[in-house]
């Protein structure tokens, strides 16, 4: 698991190992510059001070001067390459994992918010100061060898107190890890509580909920209360031993340094930069101490951005180079089944729709509606059978590249954040002309007109201030922009008015003429004006497939039978 987890990150920061490397340079000068304080001690207690020369005081203060400006310089360059590195990261990656998260679905384990999230994780750490700890620990040896070069005992002292600093860094890790993870997980749940209940304020507060949900959510917050405080306890323990330890070392470092000077084996100067020597060789282990956290937080976000994008890529080299198909589009299932979480939706589906066509699926509650019309669209994939589009067969990850253009209503309709004729425009290029022409088909161009912005009103994420009825037709102005060759609407008419429904089968009867292939789920038989083929489903299989007439003829027969058993019941 280590190994697949460093390979993991390996992986992801390969193609910035340039920048590592020039990081790493830096890290070199700016450590060995980090020598000349206490090279300018020895020579102030050694040197001056016994010669008691003016001019040598000027010239070592001048040159320790200039030498600590470059140090500053060295630094500075130091972050400079972080701060473009995690940028350039950002870049390459950011592209990657957005359409990953979109077209790779079946690689998530988490959410789309929270890859995203994963990949600011690993920015942040490799632009941060643990980086900076792992990049001096390897120059701890120098200043180790330094200690050694003043006297032996200085020096094994030295790797005695790193050993310590080790041994306390990994206690802190087992005492914080547990706390920390609660306290993150309790935290995570208490938001996602209260942004969940949030959507559904006005129905919460109608229904005499609030009363309940504030008390479930207090209980959340005193959970989430008491997780926090453990953890704070837990932190605030480690860096009490932390820095007794570190403390106690460098007076220990200090008094073993004094005992020698005493003993006439070294100088006072040695002595002063001994402690110095000792502080400069401790703080990278320090600093990995307070950065350990985010390091291993930074290890499991690097190994799991690199299993999605590695199925992005699997993906990608599995799929031939192609084209987007050419308009207009023939439809065909054969046996397609498709199953959702282990449990099978749609049963052996065989179905053919020819361009200009309307078809319309009818069936209860749960007989696999939905779950057809999102696979027409390349949301989900067969588990088995072939879905094809003018013989190319189409999966969740190739629909964007085959289907230049697709219309798409959902069941429930949902809009983004942006403007109204950014919605309509599917946030792409305002081409004004299709956005006019898609709301007026539609009827809701008038109404865009009262709003006091018009085309740029902009919208929340539960489409205010629109009512339940102009979402809706914006949903369907948005499916219909640029007239797409496939147009799949899942209960198109379910918040429309009489007026807005006969608005709907003008659209549909229109879009036909221009060989759109449409397809219609509805449980309102007022799309069946304008059908020219009904598929009836029932527990995700065919119950009936043919011509409109002769589907109305099978649903007057079930309605009739149902009418003799509920007479003969009574």
């Amino acid at each position: 698991m280590k190994t697949a987890i460093k390979n993991s990150v390996w992986a992801l920061v390969k193609p910035f190992r340039a920048q590592f490397i020039q990081m790493a340079w830096l890290s070199l000068l700016t450590n060995v510059l980090m020598l000349v304080p206490t090279l300018y001690m020895l020579q102030l207690y050694d040197r001056v001070m016994q010669s008691r020369n003016t001019l040598t005081l000027v010239a070592v203060t001048a040159l320790t001067a200039g030498l600590l400006i470059l140090m500053a310089g060295a630094d500075w360059l130091r972050n400079l390459y972080a701060i473009k590195t995690g940028v350039q990261f950002d870049l390459t990656y950011g592209k990657q994992i957005f359409s990953a998260i979109f077209d790779t679905r079946t690689t998530q384990t988490q959410s789309p918010v929270q890859s995203l999230q994963q990949l600011t994780t690993v920015r942040q750490f490799m632009t941060g100061q643990g980086l900076f700890a792992m990049l001096d620990m390897p120059w701890s040896v120098v200043y180790i060898s330094v200690l050694f070069v003043l006297h032996p005992v200085l020096g094994a002292t030295a790797i005695v107190f790193c050993l310590v600093q080790c041994l306390v860094a990994f206690w802190n890790q087992k005492v914080i890890a547990g706390p920390a993870q609660q306290a993150q997980q309790t935290k995570q749940f208490t938001e996602n509580f209260i942004q969940q209940k949030i959507r559904h304020l006005q129905t919460s507060h109608v229904l005499g909920m609030s009363q309940t949900l504030r008390e479930r959510w207090q209980a959340l917050l005193a959970e989430q209360s008491q997780a926090e405080s453990v953890w704070l306890a837990a932190s605030d323990r480690s860096q009490f031993v932390n820095k007794w330890v570190r403390y106690t070392m460098q007076s220990l470092m200090l008094a073993i340094a004094a005992w020698l000077t005493i003993k006439g084996q070294i100088s006072v100067g040695s002595m002063i930069a001994s402690n110095v020597l000792i502080a400069r060789a401790l703080q990278p282990f320090d600093v990995i101490v307070h950065s350990w956290r985010q390091w291993l937080q930074a290890n499991t976000a690097a190994s799991d951005l690199h299993l999605i994008l590695k199925s992005r890529q699997e993906n990608l080299r599995a799929l031939p180079a192609t084209q987007p198909l050419q308009r207009p589009y023939h439809l065909q299932l054969e046996s397609v089944t498709v199953e959702l979480q282990s449990r099978r939706i749609l049963n052996s589906l065989n179905l053919s729709i020819l361009p200009g066509r309307l078809l319309c699926i009818m069936g209860p509650s749960g007989s696999g509606k939905s779950t057809l019309a999102r696979l027409l669209v390349g949301v989900v994939s067969p588990h088995t059978g072939k879905y094809q589009i003018n013989q190319s067969a189409i999966q969740a990850n190739n629909a964007r590249t085959l289907l230049a253009g697709i219309g798409y209503l959902p069941q429930q309709v949902s809009l983004l954040e942006g403007t109204i004729a950014e919605n309509v425009a599917r946030f792409g290029a305002l081409e004004s002309q299709h956005i006019l022409l898609a709301c007026q088909r539609v009827g809701l161009h008038e109404a865009i007109l009262r709003l006091p912005q018009g085309y740029d009103t902009r919208l929340d994420e539960q489409g205010l201030p629109l009512s339940g009825g102009q979402r809706q037709l914006l949903g369907l102005a948005r499916a219909i922009y640029k007239e797409p060759p496939l147009l799949v609407l899942d209960e198109p008419n379910a918040s429309l008015d009489e007026f807005g429904e006969a608005r709907l089968m003008e659209l549909l009867q229109a879009l036909k003429t221009i060989n759109t292939t449409i397809v219609v789920v509805t449980h309102r038989s007022g799309v069946l004006k304008v059908t020219d083929d009904l598929l009836i489903l029932k527990r995700g299989e065919v119950v009936h497939h043919g011509p409109r007439d002769a589907g109305i003829a099978y649903l007057n027969q079930l309605q009739s039978a149902a009418t003799n058993i509920a007479t003969e019941s009574a």
